[in-house]
């Protein structure tokens, strides 16, 4: 059934009115089906949405159209919202349309946005979970925290008195108290977790309303609110001023609920010590009723009051207390996972054992509820050393999930560290290191699970007697777990600084040497934490302080006077130029200068080929990004990097910049690869336009936005129409110049006054040509002769190549080549240039290869073959040894009936070129060959695919899972490791040659006294 156009209308209003850029689709999920509460007698009943305020429209829309709440939006209904999927969780996204038109003199008024704002908070109290109701509370707890601080914690504290008299309170007084309990409950659980400091907390909302709400109409909830109140304006109150707490007074009069309540809110605050600082009165008296909490009835205490004894109470008075043997299946798991955290791991395990089967049976194999469940266990059995029960308990459960973006979920991280320990508990390295090792890497997994396994591979590695400076270098875990410093919880900040002394204390069983990787990150690590009051004054932080010093000591005593070449590089080491190397004069280089192709380390050429959409190579510079910053001879902060350059900034202040970005602007594939080819737009931004590998995918989506998001109408019209492409090629003209202006605006922004920038922009864009005169990279992309020239592919190249079957047009611009390639018959119309009509060559990657090799080996006559050729996604998908093999397919495939006359010239050339192809087959084939591509999923993306037209984000989305999921093979991790290593090697050989400068930069330095002189 198709959702009214009224309907989703108001669902995307309500979802804009949270303010939220992505909202969990699970909040109205959970919000419109019963919740799991707490009655008052303190056992778990269900509360139904329209009973928690829930507005009855949301009810039914959802019952009518539960496809959306399942994550299927259809096409047509885009324009409204849209679904975007992080670490296997699902959530909408508000698009940009849909927006309301008002019409004159119409008025959003104070009442509709009081509606919406009581929508707003019913739907988070029906969907936040209760205290200790769910095994997956904490997990949805989390998961709605965003909207809570976005959207929820905002519209609290504007609360006024005024609001509270007229609007915010429902009239009724039965579901007045059901209101104030779910709000005050909110409330607490949010100063839980978000802790009492955070700054949006409404603290005064509880006293404001009991200001005008009197306790004794609440009946049995007056005390809670009261306490409520009074520990709130403690935190709030600076004076300090004596509690009143007369709520400790008046227990006699509560209910199970409350006083389980009670219980939880005394342990929160005084474990955490911010009540009342200046009022030990005060302080005694809640430490004091705190202590002598406990349930209503030892003989039968409720489900509530039971968690709540299990959660803070005393081990002794904890097992005074007799635990019901009847409680729902989610309160018996909680219990167990309750004495797990309690360290109670027998009891845990007994309990944990007993709830699978039925955990299993009521929400399934491989539901969260079950993986959260089966990971304590498996801690539990970890901790008895009883770990092959936990490998089997685990596998079964993992085997279910297996090739599944469920391994992305919380649980599925849960259960792999669990296994993970299973191996390390019995000494299997081996087996738990590639577990480790993808947790890591994958970047939808939480900052806090990735730095567990950073740890945990450390403490692997070492404990595997490896040669200790392997802790320090390359891609090493502690390097990785020092990048995400800044976003993990204190605790394990603390255990990084343990296993991080832990690495140093091993470099005494070695001679000393090899030091700059362990200097570096020392002091990397001195400059990230070495503030934190609460984890310098720590005993971790002394042992790891006396550590780092008395290696310190033992490096200076391999570097003093008399040790040669150990003395000058301590000498040099706070004059580094961000290659590593020691500080030199900068170069001087003749004007006429140029590179000598076939002397090393020039004669190795690096070749990138490029399709589409080269996701794949932000991976690539981002692995290259991390072997340059750690590299043996230290790091390089710029790809451009050469001898003699210097930066003011200091090199850990630019270590922490560089850690700190998921872009990569910094390190750009021109100055890894020779040359750049490309079928697409990509080859000429990487290329021509040495762009980073991020500033050419915002270019792609720049160029969707502008041209895929606005197709022309009745382009699809009936035949008897004229024909009619289906996007504007002058859109498309003028998108791309806009990336042209952007590539050079990113170094040059503010050197000029605007109206120099305009004509240099209008100068660029207009007549820059995409002949450079053979500056590096030197760039060759493919288009097709639509009429007007001979039967074959046309390569634009940026450097002069010998006139012949593969030439170039010197006098083209930039833009105009970027449109040749991008003419797709009946997307665009064909683009003449010289008298010729163009339009696209997407070829069959073995042919692009062939002739890519073709430009590189034959007409640039190198006499060596590439030593590296690394293809990302070029053509249609094939094997990658079928660019060196004998045989040849028709490689260029339009099948449109208006270029029929273009298609069958192709399929003459496809065959004649079969036998050039095998001649050059085996004099091409570089040392070594790797291709990137996500696949046939890829391909099955229409050229112009772009949804929602507006942003594309749903196809932007696709992409990125399906290319995510491709790099987390650990076959492609491995040909993404290598293909980087060697970049690196050679450009840092490069980068010590007095070419180097004028490979890397736009103008070749050359000093002004030498040109003076001649």
């Amino acid at each position: 059934m198709e959702a009214s156009e009224e309907g989703l209308f108001k669902f995307s209003q309500l979802l804009r009115s949270f303010s939220c850029e992505l909202v969990p689709i699970d909040l109205f999920v959970r919000a419109c089906e019963p919740k799991a509460t707490w009655s008052s007698t303190g056992e778990i009943i269900e509360r139904l949405p329209l009973q928690a305020g829930v507005p009855e429209w949301l009810v039914d829309f959802y019952n009518a159209n539960r496809p959306f709440f399942q994550g299927k939006v259809s096409e047509a209904h885009h324009s409204y919202f849209e679904i975007s999927i992080k670490a296997s969780v699902a959530y909408f996204r508000v698009t940009n349309e849909g927006q309301p038109d008002l019409e004159p003199g119409q008025d959003m008024s104070i009442i509709n946005e009081r509606v919406v704002s009581l929508e707003r908070l019913a739907i988070t109290f029906q969907a936040f979970p209760s205290i200790n109701t769910e095994i997956i509370g904490e997990e949805m707890s989390d998961r709605f925290m965003d909207v809570v601080k976005t959207s929820i914690l905002p519209l609290l504290s504007g609360i006024t008195d005024a609001d509270i008299e007229d609007w915010f309170l429902p009239r009724n007084l039965k579901a007045r108290e059901g209101y104030l309990l779910s709000l005050f409950e909110l409330l607490y659980q949010v100063v839980d977790i978000l802790g009492v400091d955070y700054p949006a907390l409404p603290l005064s909302l509880p006293r404001w309303i009991l200001s005008l709400v009197t306790a004794e109409t609440l009946n049995s909830c007056g005390a809670l609110f009261s306490e409520i109140s009074e520990v709130f304006d403690a935190v709030q109150n600076s004076s300090h001023m004596p509690l009143e707490l007369g709520f400790l007074s008046a227990q006699s009069n509560t209910d199970e609920r409350s006083n389980a309540m009670v219980g939880y809110i005394l342990s929160m605050f005084l474990s955490n010590e911010v009540v009342t600082a200046g009022d030990r009165t005060s302080d005694n008296r809640l430490a004091e009723a705190f202590s002598n909490w406990q349930p209503l009835s030892r003989i039968n205490p409720s489900s509530m009051e039971c968690l709540g004894a299990t959660s803070f109470c005393s081990l002794t008075k904890l097992g005074a207390i007799q635990i019901p043997l009847t409680a729902a299946l989610d309160t018996k798991a909680l219990h167990g996972l309750l004495l797990a955290r309690r360290k109670q791991y027998k009891e845990a395990t007994k309990i944990l054992e007993s709830t699978t089967k039925d955990i299993i049976s009521q929400y399934g194999q491989t539901s969260m509820q079950l993986g959260i469940v089966i990971a304590e266990l498996a801690n539990c059995y970890n901790i008895l050393r009883q770990e092959e029960k936990a490998e089997v308990c685990l596998k079964t459960t993992l085997e279910s999930r297996k090739g599944s973006s469920l391994m992305l979920r919380r649980d599925g991280t849960y259960l792999s560290l669990a296994l993970a320990d299973s191996f390390i508990g019995r000494a299997r390295y081996n087996e738990a290191l590639p577990i480790l090792q993808r947790i890591i890497e994958a970047f939808d997994i939480s900052a806090t699970s990735r730095m567990m396994s950073a740890l945990r591979l450390a403490k692997c590695r070492r404990r595997m007697r490896r040669n200790p400076h392997e802790a320090f270098e390359q891609d090493s875990p502690l390097w990785a777990g020092f990048a995400l410093l800044a976003d993990v919880p204190g605790f394990l900040t603390t255990e990084y600084i343990e296993e991080l002394a832990c690495s140093i204390s091993e470099m005494s069983r070695v001679q000393v040497g090899q030091s700059e990787n362990v200097l570096q990150l020392i002091e990397a690590v001195n400059r990230v934490v070495g503030k934190v009051s609460s984890l310098t004054n720590s005993p971790s932080w002394e042992w790891y302080t006396e550590l780092q010093e008395e290696y310190s000591v033992q490096v200076a005593s391999h570097t003093k006077p008399g040790k040669g070449k150990q003395k000058e590089e301590g000498a040099n080491i706070k004059e580094m130029d961000d290659d590593g190397s020691p500080s030199a004069p900068s170069p001087s280089l003749d004007l006429d200068f140029d590179i000598v192709n076939n002397a090393e380390p020039w004669s190795e050429q690096l070749v990138l080929a490029l399709g589409k959409i080269p996701r794949p190579s932000i991976r690539l510079m981002r692995r290259i990004r991390q072997l340059e910053i750690v590299h043996p001879d230290g790091p390089a902060y710029l790809s451009r990097s050469y001898l003699g350059m210097r930066h003011r900034e200091h090199n850990m202040d630019m270590l922490k910049e560089v850690l700190d970005s998921d872009r990569v602007d910094e390190f750009l594939p021109c100055h890894y690869f020779d040359y750049i080819a490309g079928t697409s737009i990509g080859g000429i931004m990487l290329g021509r336009l040495r762009m980073s590998a991020d500033e050419a995918i915002d270019g792609f989506i720049h160029f969707a936005n502008a041209v895929f998001g606005h197709p022309r109408v009745f382009h699809a019209a009936p035949t008897f129409f004229p024909l009619r492409t289906k996007y504007s090629s002058s859109k498309a003209s003028e998108a791309f110049k806009q990336i042209m202006i952007s590539s050079k605006r990113n170094g040059m922004k503010g050197r000029f006054t605007p109206e120099i920038e305009t004509l240099k922009d209008r100068y660029f864009t207009e007549d820059q040509t995409f002949k450079d005169g053979g500056r590096y990279p030197r760039t060759f992309v493919i288009s097709t002769f639509a009429e007007g020239g001979p039967a074959r592919p046309y390569m634009w190249s940026s450097h002069g190549v010998p006139d012949g079957e593969l030439g170039t047009n010197s006098s083209a611009a930039i833009w105009q080549v970027a449109c040749a390639i991008s003419a797709r018959p009946l997307h665009f119309d064909p683009i003449e240039i010289g008298g010729i009509k163009y339009i696209d060559g997407d070829l069959k990657v073995s042919h692009f290869l062939a002739l890519t090799l073709d430009q590189v080996n034959v007409y640039a006559q190198h006499e060596k073959v590439p030593s590296v050729l690394l293809s990302i996604g070029a053509g249609i998908q094939v094997e990658i040894e079928e660019a060196f093999g004998p045989g040849a397919e028709e490689f260029i495939r339009l099948g449109l009936q208006s270029y029929s006359k273009a298609y069958q010239n192709l399929k003459t050339y496809a065959k004649r070129t079969t036998n050039t192809k095998a001649k050059y087959a085996e004099s091409t084939k570089p040392e070594q060959a790797y291709r990137l591509d996500a696949g046939e999923n890829l391909l099955e993306f229409p050229f112009d695919d772009w949804r929602p037209v507006n942003n594309g984000n749903s196809t932007i989305q696709e992409i990125t899972d399906i290319t995510d999921t491709y790099l987390r093979q650990g076959k492609v991790r491995d040909s993404i490791n290598s293909i980087a290593k060697e970049a690196v090697r050679i450009r840092r050989a490069r980068a010590k040659t007095k070419q180097w400068v004028a490979f890397a930069t736009d103008v070749v330095p050359v000093c002004p006294l030498c040109r003076l002189s001649k």
